[in-house]
């Protein structure tokens, strides 16, 4: 039986813009942490050098990057290029528009493939904890058992953002297992370091209460086989 919700979600399309949203803001916050401002059109002009008006006083704005900010649009390929060419580097928005998060926060999980994936693909130290030795393959492949408690707690402590996802992702990888043990730690363990991970994170410190919210729904509302839950 499927690990039930403590507060039933009632519209997952809700959910799925408020993902999306969370998206935009992020690359946007990155944006804002670089040029040191809020404003979208400060942010057009330093980095498309786009003034708000143009000489007979009309709106130029194209407003793309407040778009982001509203959760309207999504940073595309050519913008990624260009804020990339901007910024010499310092910024790069496909990093935060393509985390895994976003995909870790759909309704319906991510294939167990694919989650299996994204754990063989983590930094060494993380496949260290998880797959016992420095490259984490046996024969040519990763052998992929359950994590004990131990192991969770030891990617717990690296308190990363790459540590964040993993965990994220076991805990939905607990979900499809209808595994109500691996699911509650791996959950509650991202719980612990969330507010380190929005520290050291500013895109995703910039307005994260919407993150928040959609993490929350996900993986800190769940009812548990024992009818335990947790706030």
């Amino acid at each position: 039986m499927p690990i039930g919700f403590r507060i039933q979600p009632n519209d997952w399309e809700i959910h799925k813009n408020q993902v999306k949203r969370a998206c935009g803001i992020a690359c946007f916050g990155a944006l804002a942490s670089h040029f040191g401002t809020e404003s979208a059109k400060l942010i057009e002009w330093r980095a498309d050098r786009r003034q708000p008006y143009n000489s007979f006083g009309e709106p130029s704005s194209s407003n793309k990057y407040l778009r982001w900010r509203q959760g309207k649009a999504l940073p595309n390929d050519a913008t990624v290029a260009h804020i990339q060419v901007r910024t010499s580097g310092a910024v790069k928005l496909d990093f935060w528009r393509d985390l895994p998060l976003w995909s870790l926060l759909a309704p319906q999980a991510p294939r167990m493939s694919w989650m299996l994936r994204l754990l063989e693909k983590s930094p060494i130290n993380i496949r260290q904890i998880l797959f016992g030795d420095e490259d984490g393959r046996w024969g040519g492949r990763f052998h992929h058992t359950n994590p004990t408690r131990d192991q969770i707690l030891g990617i717990r402590n690296l308190y990363s953002l790459d540590a964040f996802l993993v965990l994220i992702c076991l805990a939905r990888k607990g979900e499809e297992l209808e595994d109500d043990p691996l699911h509650f730690l791996a959950s509650a363990c991202a719980f612990d370091i969330f507010p380190r991970i929005l520290y050291s994170n500013p895109p995703l410190r910039y307005r994260w209460e919407g993150l928040f919210i959609c993490i929350e729904r996900l993986f800190w509302n769940r009812v548990y086989f024992n009818g335990s839950y947790y706030k």
